[in-house]
């Protein structure tokens, strides 16, 4: 069949213009950080824009994330929880912490042209109260499910890291990993190495990293590699296979809850630095609250965020 022959269909479809903005996220740099794309998407589009179409845009993007906005009324937005949805290329997800931060600084900072304190945003995995902080840094409440998980061996990976020796493993010769979710369908691998210097030498690999026992859980699987320095700060990489992200405020997030976890009951701040060996340094702050029982209570996620561009994409 000539693909010609359709065309003259598509004449009659209306053409759709949304707006978005390229955000930074976790850095007050300009081409630092994480950046987000922001579609905003107005009450007359929201039915119209389907599921493929949110996640043909996002593929359009190519960044980690796209985030599509359904806009309020501006004199609402400090009380009506405003709608977002969560793109990566390859699938919607629940939570995610860099579009939920930059989603709450843009709100709260650019949105109506007027600054506001405080934000709440709806996402799949629940609801996001956010304040903007004097320093100009958005801290957001994250929705936490947290769980661990039977811990996992991944001799292929470690066969895979040619430039690393067992000593750069804080699990040792044949160790487990930990596996945690601070929510349903985001989960991570943590693997805890013994210097920055094994940090940094660390590849990404072309296998997926597969937890079976994760039952309903099941969701995105990444690799979350961690070095504590001793003096408070934490640095780490986050892989997808061979794809390594600047910033993974949902891992930060759950890495917050392990590391509070083994602390005990208290509230703990942990300041993680990510994104440093793809030239995307992000400053993520974290903190935690374990109750009496060991549990984790509450996890807070906190970073600053800078514009970068806006334009219209036709759909």
């Amino acid at each position: 069949m000539n693909r010609h022959l359709c065309f003259p269909l598509y004449l009659n479809m209306p053409e759709t213009r949304l707006t978005f903005r390229i955000i930074d996220i976790f850095t007050k740099t300009k081409f630092i950080g994480n950046p987000l794309a922001i579609v905003h998407v107005p009450a007359s589009e929201s039915v119209r824009l389907s599921q493929d179409q949110k996640q043909l845009i996002a593929r359009e993007f190519n960044l980690s994330e796209t985030v599509f906005m359904y806009n309020t009324p501006p004199d609402a937005l400090s009380d009506i929880p405003v709608k977002i949805d969560i793109f990566t290329t390859e699938e919607e997800l629940p939570f995610a912490g860099h579009p939920t931060v930059g989603s709450s600084w843009y709100l709260l900072t650019k949105s109506a042209g007027k600054e506001r304190k405080q934000i709440t945003l709806r996402t799949k995995a629940g609801d996001i109260p956010a304040i903007l902080q004097d320093s100009g840094k958005v801290r957001l409440q994250v929705p936490v499910d947290y769980k661990e998980h039977k811990s996992i061996e991944l001799p292929w990976f470690r066969s895979a890291q040619s430039d690393l020796q067992i000593m750069d493993y804080a699990s040792g010769i044949g160790g487990k990993e930990a596996v945690a979710s601070i929510v349903k369908g985001m989960n991570f691998v943590l693997l805890r190495l013994n210097s920055e210097d094994a940090l940094r030498k660390l590849k990404g690999v072309t296998r997926r990293i597969e937890v079976p026992w994760l039952g309903e859980w099941q969701g995105l699987i990444g690799l979350y590699a961690f070095y504590e320095d001793g003096g408070g700060v934490v640095r780490t990489r986050m892989f997808l296979e061979t794809l390594e992200d600047p910033a993974t405020g949902s891992a930060a997030s759950t890495l917050a809850g392990w590391l509070g976890k083994r602390k005990g009951p208290g509230r703990w701040r942990f300041e993680i630095i990510q994104g440093v060996e793809m030239g995307r340094r992000s400053d993520i702050e974290t903190h935690v609250e374990i109750g009496v029982d060991g549990e984790v209570s509450k996890v807070e996620l906190g970073g600053e965020a800078v514009e970068i561009m806006e334009g219209f994409i036709s759909v």
